[in-house]
């Protein structure tokens, strides 16, 4: 609400003169008065600056019908009460008589009208009495006409020259047209003191001037510098009001179209506008409404749509219309600057307070210019320039107040600066710690671009691909669809990408292009964004091992079940036929007892025992190869073999069995001793032999088979390999010959066909073995084992060892070795 009154009494200290001036102009539609008898004679005693307004008579003509010699013998003259004539706008034309007598030597004097948007003013010097007005001196002045062929002074204002006779009466007659205000502040003066006073004007004048420009252009080339808003319009907001006060002084005139009058009719209109329009600018930038007061931001958004719509119905109004509906936006908007600016100087503002010191001394310069013009105040050096000091205060003090603003804002941009640099540095931090985790992550991640070659990897992505340094990477730059392996499934993938936008852990076959080989990748990508540089985002994991060992799992798994189904239906074929036996005999004994002799009853029961003894032999002989064919470690000793002396051993006995045989042993390892299982590894050796003398007994009576057995070291593995020349195994029957109870020689089979079963998991769960088939050129029989070599077994001896130490040892160095921790 205060805020609200500090508008309303500003609008009114505004207003008053020109409300003042209204009720004054009223008296020219009054009735007349008659001329007074004794006319206010003007009297020129000393050398000097004589106000004319309170001795001058006036007389509107509001038809614009009357000459000199009708308007002097005219009635209805009135004699002014005001030291400052003002008639405000009006249609009409005026005239003023002033009476005047020279008692000086001086007889050089001029008459100074101070306000120069006269259209045109005649002045008629006529020597008393007067007969007839052709003995009057002529001379006529006014912006409608070239500047230099109706001014006897080269100055902006109206200076009508007058040569006065000493000790002469005369009677100076003026007639005044113009399509603005009628303001006639007019002084009297002898030669002498009217160049005083040019000269003053001048220096001020010139010192105004100067002071206007030099602010205006620095600021605009601080603006080409600094790039700051502010500057451009303050720049532009000094410079137009420079033009506006030329264009209202009439040095724009004088200076700029001295010979084009006519510009005179829109020049000041326009420049009026064109200052008001970067005010309407200037302010909210400079106070930064926008962000502290949006309500007054979008009122000054309206003040400059409607200084332009006045511009743009320039041609359609008239002059005077147009001049009063400036001033009226241009009252509003001063106050509503001042009000805005005493808000927030209230809040704390620093610029502000210069700001509404520099708004307020240009109102009082207005308020006290006008008030001059009305005659309200005296005529003075002060009150006369009011209207420029309080401009050229104005913009020295909005100068201070935008230094305060801009070393305001320096500050708080070098506090901002400070923190965007310690945000930089953070923020560099962070990139170089997310640099560091992508550069040695564990993970391949990798970026795509838009046709799906890769623009930046990390060394896990690329030695995931196979290549060891990032230029053969570079130079290579596979795309990522040729890294599929199966079509399928990269269709499959990006399928999926474009439905969801990203992929989590898809588990696709790929092929390193450096080695070939197929590897498992788990997969996420997702899509960049458009502030992304790439159009595609992905990490991967070697899952091969993993994928393998789920397969193998699985493989295992069927296995088991399908080992499961072949022992249920082994064992059900092997107690078959004993089965079958006992049941029959017993069958016969208790259906055909009575009728039988004592001797048959003996014979009988005889065979019938016979029957149930075979067959329960038979059960007995089966119950022990299950027994012996499933595996338990508290039934082996473990101890360190001493390798090449316990498989010459092996050897010479099994030849000294069978010389017919053809059986070579090697060891191809430095290994000197080896703890593990001796007797199950004989028990595997038998087993393998006696299978292959079996199913090849024509070479094997023919002399002809030749069984080889070597232990070889790679790396941290001890293989053991066992061929033989014989027929071999179909690849469709490998997976088979390892189940339970099969064999394709059931009636000589001594095992059962639980053999190679027994064998199987002597290798896998206790000896820890992993079995392959291997292909030979010459066929036959040929069998990989693949044993974890434990490290510190193979380069220092140890001490023997208990064997359940021997068993947690070797385990140890298994699960080290395949977390690839082993040495």
């Amino acid at each position: 609400m205060t805020l609200h009154r500090c508008f309303i009494l500003l609008l009114t200290l505004l207003l008053s003169p020109m409300l003042l001036a209204s009720a004054l102009n009223a008296e020219p539609g009054a009735e007349p008065e008659a001329v007074p008898t004794a006319l206010p004679l003007l009297t020129l005693n000393n050398p000097g600056d004589y106000s004319t307004g309170l001795h001058s008579l006036w007389l509107e003509d509001p038809a614009a019908e009357l000459d000199a010699s009708t308007a002097m013998a005219a009635s209805g003259w009135q004699l002014s009460d005001r030291d400052s004539l003002n008639f405000g706008f009006s249609n009409s034309v005026f005239w003023l008589q002033l009476p005047l007598q020279n008692l000086t030597s001086q007889p050089d004097w001029a008459l100074w009208i101070h306000y120069s948007l006269l259209d045109l003013t005649e002045a008629w010097l006529c020597p008393q009495p007067i007969t007839a007005i052709s003995q009057c001196h002529y001379q006529q002045s006014g912006d409608l006409q070239p500047f230099s062929s109706n001014r006897a002074i080269d100055h902006p204002n109206t200076i009508l020259p007058l040569l006065l006779q000493p000790q002469q009466s005369y009677v100076l007659l003026l007639r005044i047209k113009t399509q603005g205000t009628f303001q006639i502040p007019a002084n009297l003066m002898d030669a002498d003191t009217l160049q005083d006073k040019l000269l003053t004007s001048n220096l001020l004048r010139g010192g105004y001037y100067a002071t206007m420009i030099v602010m205006g252009l620095y600021n605009l080339f601080i603006f080409f510098s600094t790039r700051e808003r502010s500057y451009l319009y303050y720049s532009g907001f000094v410079l137009s009001f420079l033009l506006f006060h030329m264009v209202y002084e009439g040095s724009a005139f004088q200076f700029f179209w001295p010979d084009t009058p006519r510009i005179n009719e829109f020049a000041l209109p326009i420049f009026f506008a064109l200052n008001m329009l970067i005010m309407s600018l200037f302010v909210p930038n400079f106070l930064a409404l926008k962000q502290h007061s949006a309500g007054a931001f979008r009122l000054f958004r309206v003040y400059s749509a409607l200084i332009l719509v006045s511009v743009l119905m320039l041609p359609l109004l008239h002059y005077q219309a147009m001049v009063q509906i400036h001033n009226l936006l241009s009252i509003t908007l001063t106050a509503s600057a001042l009000v805005v600016g005493i808000r927030f100087w209230a809040r704390g503002h620093a610029a502000a307070r210069y700001f509404t010191i520099a708004w307020a001394v240009l109102i009082t310069g207005l308020i006290l210019a006008n008030s001059r013009s009305l005659g309200l105040i005296p005529t003075n050096v002060f009150t006369l320039y009011a209207y420029q000091i309080g401009s050229f205060m104005e913009v020295i003090l909005l100068s201070l107040a935008l230094g305060e603003r801009i070393m305001q804002l320096q500050k708080d941009q070098l506090k901002a600066r400070q923190e965007l640099m310690q945000s930089q540095e953070d923020a560099i931090q962070y990139l170089r710690d997310y640099e560091d985790l992508y550069q040695n992550s564990l993970t391949g991640k990798f970026q795509l671009d838009g046709e799906g070659y890769f623009s930046k990897t990390n060394p896990a992505w690329r030695t995931m691909l196979g290549y060891t340094e990032q230029r053969y990477f570079n130079a290579d730059n596979p795309r990522f669809n040729s890294l599929f392996t199966d079509t399928a499934e990269r269709k499959a993938f990006w399928k999926k990408l474009k439905e969801n936008g990203r992929v989590q852990a898809y588990v696709v076959s790929m092929t390193q292009p450096v080695t070939e080989e197929r590897i498992m990748v788990s997969l996420t990508m997702r899509k960049g964004s458009n502030a992304e540089n790439a159009a595609l985002f992905g990490s991967g994991q070697d899952v091969t091992e993993d994928y393998l060992k789920e397969q193998a799992l699985i493989q295992l798994q069927k296995e088991k079940t399908q080992s499961l189904r072949q022992l249920v239906m082994g064992i059900a074929h092997e107690m078959n036929t004993p089965l079958g036996n006992i049941r029959m005999a017993e069958t016969f004994l208790n259906d055909n007892n009575q009728h039988w002799t004592l001797d048959e009853q003996q014979q009988h029961l005889r065979q019938g025992l016979e029957f149930i003894h075979n067959g329960t032999e038979r059960l007995n002989e089966l119950n022990q190869l299950m027994k012996s064919a499933v595996v338990q470690e508290n039934q082996y000793a473990g101890e360190l073999l001493l390798l090449r002396p316990w498989l010459q051993n092996w050897q010479q006995e099994h030849q000294k069995q069978d010389e017919k045989l053809q059986l070579r042993t090697a060891v191809h390892s430095y290994l000197v001793d080896w703890p593990t299982y001796p007797e199950a590894l004989q028990i595997v050796l038998d087993q393998l032999l006696e299978n292959s003398c079996i199913h090849n007994q024509e070479l094997h009576e023919a002399g002809k088979l030749k069984v080889t057995v070597e232990f070889r070291e790679r790396g941290d593995y001890l293989e053991l390999h066992y061929r033989d020349n014989g027929k071999g195994v179909d690849k469709d029957q490998r997976d088979a010959i390892f189940m339970p109870f099969y064999t394709t020689r059931r009636t000589v089979a001594r095992h059962k066909g639980l053999g190679l079963y027994q064998t199987y998991n002597l290798l896998t769960e206790l000896l820890h073995g992993h079995v392959e088939w291997l292909d030979t050129e010459e066929g036959g029989f040929a069998l990989m084992v693949r044993f974890n070599l434990p490290l510190p077994e193979r380069n220092t001896p140890a001490e023997p060892q208990p064997v359940t130490d021997l068993v947690e040892q070797i385990t140890n160095d298994k699960d080290k070795n395949d977390n690839g921790h082993g040495e």
